[in-house]
């Protein structure tokens, strides 16, 4: 089990009076130490050796909701399931708009400009090219129709935006908030101005708008809350550097800093440095509200499993999702 903060001692605290019958162990060390006498382990991140270690491992729970990190292969191989949580959901969808709402009203510009006392507007003689831009009835289309996609398409229903939703999978109903869901990546693309990516990594989705797709893409905002591999990291850049985005808000990246660093360029191309693009380095899920979500949905998977040997928020590991 996890490490305890607060707020996690607080959940598992609860779980021996719950099941009786279970022994839980939240010291990391004593895991570590004997890793083939647990039956279930709670985790965000696991150790291939470890797991090769722990023959007695039926499941493992995830605090996050990212797999790609993990050796799902050995969990197949080794039958082990696994399930993971969508507690940052609404944390991640504010996070695409509000980086949307900062390009399109021009917020940091403005901010940065009068923080040195220059104006804009009308105060100074500046006319329309001198105005920002609404988000109100743009058309949207969202790549990932999960419990992401579904509170971002929310959110910009609040603003009259047509949304459309793309999927690879056909057949299944359209969820709430969105106009329809569009099986076709290359209509799902070209009908939309503002293109919000929230699908995760895997090879299905990695490489999915390739340099290709977006060097096409001219006047459309891209943002990417998803996994930056799912984007052509080249592609990207020059789309970005020539103008034909017109810009792009980015939380998922390509590159991070090393372990004990605090500063690192977020690419092998300089889109840091380029003027069209809201920068955020990979925190949009990094609130408050999400981690209490989050503790309570692991418990609650833990708590189902143990009851009924199931629950509903098990990850399908071919699909990596």
């Amino acid at each position: 089990m996890p490490a305890g903060s607060a707020l996690w001692a607080e959940r598992l605290a609860a779980l021996p009076s719950r099941f009786p019958g279970q022994q839980f162990v939240a010291d990391p060390a004593a895991v570590l130490a004997d890793p083939g006498s647990f039956d279930a382990l709670l985790a965000s991140k696991v150790d291939p050796a470890f797991l090769e270690g722990a023959s007695s491992l039926k499941a493992l729970f995830l605090s996050i909701t990212g797999v790609n990190h993990l050796p799902l292969e050995l969990l197949a191989a080794r039958g082990v399931r696994l399930f993971n949580v969508h507690g940052n959901a609404e944390s991640v969808a504010q996070c695409a708009l509000a980086m949307t709402l900062a390009f399109y009203g021009r917020t940091i510009e403005y901010h940065n400009d009068l923080k040195r006392t220059a104006w804009h507007g009308f105060w100074v003689g500046k006319g329309a090219e001198d105005e920002w831009n609404s988000l109100f009835r743009r058309k949207c289309a969202v790549f990932g129709t999960g419990a992401i996609g579904q509170a971002l398409a929310k959110l910009l229903k609040a603003f009259d935006c047509e949304v459309v939703g793309y999927r690879s999978r056909s057949g299944e109903p359209t969820p709430p908030n969105f106009d329809r869901v569009e099986p076709d990546f290359s209509r799902a693309v070209a009908g939309a101005e503002l293109l919000y990516v929230t699908l995760p990594l895997s090879p299905s989705t990695q490489g999915l708008f390739s340099k290709e797709v977006l060097l096409s893409a001219r006047g459309k905002f891209i943002v990417n809350v998803g996994r930056g591999a799912v984007i052509d990291e080249e592609g990207l850049y020059l789309a970005l550097r020539d103008g034909i985005l017109k810009g792009a808000g980015i939380d998922t990246w390509y590159q991070y800093p090393k372990a004990g660093a605090t500063s690192g360029a977020p690419s092998r191309f300089p889109i840091h440095e380029l003027p069209n693009v809201i920068l955020s380095p990979h925190v949009g899920g990094s609130t408050r509200e999400a981690s209490v979500i989050a503790a309570d949905q692991t418990i609650e998977n833990l708590a189902s499993w143990l009851e009924t040997g199931s629950c509903g928020r098990e990850v399908d590991l071919a699909r990596r999702y």
